[in-house]
């Protein structure tokens, strides 16, 4: 459940559905809105004074789910994909090769980028309709607006994989083009459509003189009812991402940026997801108040550039609040300046295109005299989001011909002490629930938090990257949208809908273990001369040979360690590699000697491990640093490799104290499993991996081999935080394993003052 749905808010909060009419104003007074009609829709306002800020946060919560029992909402996709020369780069792992070198598969860009539209494609039915053009010296329609039937889906994958590369920049054909295909489509009032543009470089070729946005704005105007969402994607740091930004404004979608080949499954999966979960498109929210109180729209709640400006009547501010998402609210914070009412009053009116139609929900009036209900967690979480996207939109102001253009590195200045002001601010507030704690980590803390104090921090920084993720950061925080696996103030949207989860997973499982693409940057290399040969012989064979998942491009982790790195053993014990540990042996740490209750064993293909000193391990792998700090493994590695075989991640008995949950792996102090710090800053915190109860209780249901190893087919992850959440078994056979281990866990009587259950636990395998 959303936050603000469940805090405690006034009962009777509601509104009435209306269509097209001329919205009534009620003059009876309420301490909160009250239901007026039935709504068909199951949508709710809520309106939430904040008195003593002279604010109000007003709440827009769409159903959590459709009535009916879909797999996602119908759509009309259409792909618009850049195919100018660029896209035939090298896409490399973000990991490196023995000599530090990125890892080339062959991919290029555009291989990626196919693999992401068959991902699409995976994922339609015979109710989606898809179409595909491609862009680079012109325009070219591959596949009209076509119902995604069996044969039909069969037809388009081929003329995907045939997609290649060359040419230059047409960025407007293509967009044109996609456009016109939607117009000249059959209009299903169900379908949600939409086009998705994804480009790696600057559109050089047929710019349009008067600029994008102007020449944008006619072609939508033309498009009457069936206005079409436009989302955009920038690969690279080669970008214009000022002008993806702004065209997806006026198109009333997102723009996400993809800094490597390892972002392209994360951001294309969080995209669609929000798109197969649309509840409602072109929503716009509009306030009256009475008397002469003033309203004003924070401007962290704006939402930048529209399709139209229009001028609201005097006492009425007007939020374009975009694309509605099932179980996502939609929070926007008002200010508002009573003067001289004694009474001021408010009325909230929302406007939205549901399956083609418009409708309208109005609530009764609501005293802003009367402070709201909502827990001062909640209120503050959203003035903060709100400061957030305030600063980070000063960071782009809008050129005359509409688009955004970033400051220049002589303005940062005043930008950087502003962050240092809001983060005080953040800090001031003291909360340290999960959703202000995860916009503190978008702002300030150790690698990988603190992404927005890096990417202003340094001007090099600013200029490589920093402009382009930044813009996508607003995004995400302006419409309240998960656009990616990574930031953890995005994470915190979407993750109470079940639909949404539902979604994502399913999108991020088909990206995952879709065959791989045939990699078309096959490179030339030289074998051994054959027997009666002088020369040796050049092949193209060298990639056919190297088998990958593609979850490589879906960035993962697991807790572990290479099974070949030394384990010091408790004092005069010696040491002996991680993979032949075993249950029941005493091993070193911080706090004495201690012994093992489980060695857990995950075999793996092509994963990243940090390299410190003779220590191999996953890079979310908490350890300690030389001055006794914990950090994770990839702040500190001297090298990142790929790795295929079997990592080890190890339990120790029950303790009390955190440091008796670690040992020596490889010269250095390693987090072991259940050490007990769940929540907080410390970087081993984890609801799970520092949970003995629930890492035990997860352990129980793994078969172990002869040997007595448990053995792991990976992590289960928490569909809302994406968090590990559970060893899940190996998908193999198990007749060759021992029936799985019986665990009995014998968990003390916690009185109020004791400490917390895990630490008075005992764990019992037999």
């Amino acid at each position: 459940m959303d936050p603000m749905a469940t805090s405690g808010s006034v009962d009777d909060d509601g509104f009435e559905v209306i269509d097209n009419k001329e919205l009534p104003i009620r003059s009876g007074l309420s301490t909160a809105t009250t239901i007026a009609a039935p709504n068909p829709h199951g949508i709710d306002i809520q309106v939430h004074p904040l008195p003593n800020k002279k604010s109000m946060i007003v709440s827009v919560h769409p159903p959590l789910k459709p009535v009916e029992d879909i797999p996602h909402v119908p759509c009309d996709i259409v792909l618009c994909i850049d195919v100018s020369g660029s896209m035939k780069t090298d896409a490399p792992l973000p990991t490196t090769d023995e000599s530090g070198q990125k890892e080339v598969t062959g991919l290029s860009v555009l291989d990626l980028t196919k693999h992401a539209a068959k991902t699409v494609l995976e994922t339609l039915n015979e109710k989606d309709r898809l179409g595909l053009v491609t862009f680079s010296d012109e325009a070219t329609v591959v596949c009209a607006l076509t119902y995604m039937t069996k044969e039909n889906k069969d037809q388009v994958q081929k003329k995907i994989s045939e997609l290649y590369a060359g040419g230059i920049t047409n960025l407007y054909h293509g967009m044109k083009t996609g456009l016109q295909m939607l117009r000249d489509s059959k209009f299903i009032p169900e379908n949600i459509q939409a086009l998705h543009i994804l480009t790696d470089g600057l559109p050089n070729h047929m710019c349009p003189r008067q600029g994008y946005i102007p020449k944008l704005r006619n072609i939508l105007r033309s498009h009457q009812k069936k206005l079409p969402l436009i989302h955009t994607f920038g690969f690279g740091y080669y970008i214009r991402s000022g002008l993806l930004q702004a065209i997806a404004e006026v198109g009333g979608g997102t723009y996400g940026f993809i800094p490597d080949a390892g972002m392209i499954g994360t951001v294309f999966v969080h995209s669609i997801a929000n798109l197969y979960t649309t509840f409602a498109t072109h929503a716009t929210l509009k306030l009256r108040s009475s008397g002469a109180t003033k309203l004003t729209v924070a401007e962290g709640s704006r939402t930048g550039i529209q399709l139209d400006e229009t001028s609201p009547a005097e006492g009425e501010v007007s939020i374009r609040l975009g694309n509605l998402q099932y179980g996502q609210s939609r929070d926007i914070l008002v200010h508002f300046d009573a003067q001289s009412d004694k009474k001021p009053t408010v009325q909230a009116s929302l406007s939205y295109n549901f399956r083609g139609e418009m409708a309208t929900a109005v609530s009764t009036d609501r005293l802003l005299t009367d402070p709201t209900s909502l827990p001062v967690s909640v209120c503050d979480y959203h003035v903060s989001r709100a400061m957030i996207c305030a600063l980070l939109r000063k960071l782009y102001p809008v050129s005359v011909i509409g688009e955004y253009k970033p400051l220049d590195h002589s303005q940062l200045n005043g930008p950087r002490s502003e962050l240092q002001s809001l983060v005080a601010d953040v800090q001031r507030f003291g909360h340290k629930d999960d959703q202000n704690t995860s916009l503190l980590h978008d702002l300030c803390g150790d690698d990988p938090y603190g992404q927005v104090s890096l990417a202003i921090g340094k001007d090099d920084y600013f200029e490589k990257w920093g402009k382009h993720y930044l813009l996508s950061l607003l995004n995400a925080h302006t419409y309240q949208i998960c656009n990616s696996f990574k930031d953890p103030g995005p994470l915190a949207y979407g993750k109470d809908s079940p639909f949404f989860c539902k979604c994502r997973d399913e999108l991020d499982e088909c990206f995952d273990n879709l065959p791989a693409p045939q990699p078309s940057n096959l490179y030339p290399t030289q074998l051994p001369a054959a027997p009666g040969q002088y020369a040796p012989v050049q092949t193209n064979s060298a990639y056919k040979t190297n088998s990958f998942s593609m979850s490589r491009y879906n960035r993962r982790s697991d807790p572990c360690f290479a099974g070949h790195c030394i384990v010091r053993l408790a004092e005069g014990k010696g040491s002996i590699p991680v993979r032949n540990l075993c249950s029941g042996m005493a091993v070193w740490t911080p706090s004495g000697s201690r012994r093992v209750k489980a060695v857990v064993a995950t075999k793996v293909a092509d994963v990243a491990l940090c390299k410190i000193g003779s220590l191999w391990i996953t890079p979310w792998h908490p350890m300690q640093s030389e001055g006794g700090r914990w950090v994770f493994p990839r702040e500190v590695a001297h090298e990142v490799k790929s790795f295929s075989g079997t990592i080890y991640s190890v339990l120790l008995v029950p303790n009390g104290a955190t440091d008796a949950h670690a040992m020596m792996v490889g010269g250095q102090v390693c987090v072991t499993l259940g050490h007990g710090v769940i929540f907080g800053t410390d970087v081993r915190a984890h609801p799970f991996l520092g949970n003995y109860r629930q890492v035990a209780k997860s352990l129980a249901l793994l078969p172990r081999d002869s040997s007595g190893i448990l053995r792991s087919g990976g992590i289960r992850r928490d569909p809302k935080t994406r968090l590990a959440a559970a060893f899940i078994a190996p998908r193999q056979r198990r007749q060759h394993l021992q029936p799985r281990i019986r665990v009995k866990i014998i968990f003390a009587r916690r009185a109020h003052n004791r400490a917390p259950a895990w630490k008075s636990c005992r764990l019992a395998m037999f």
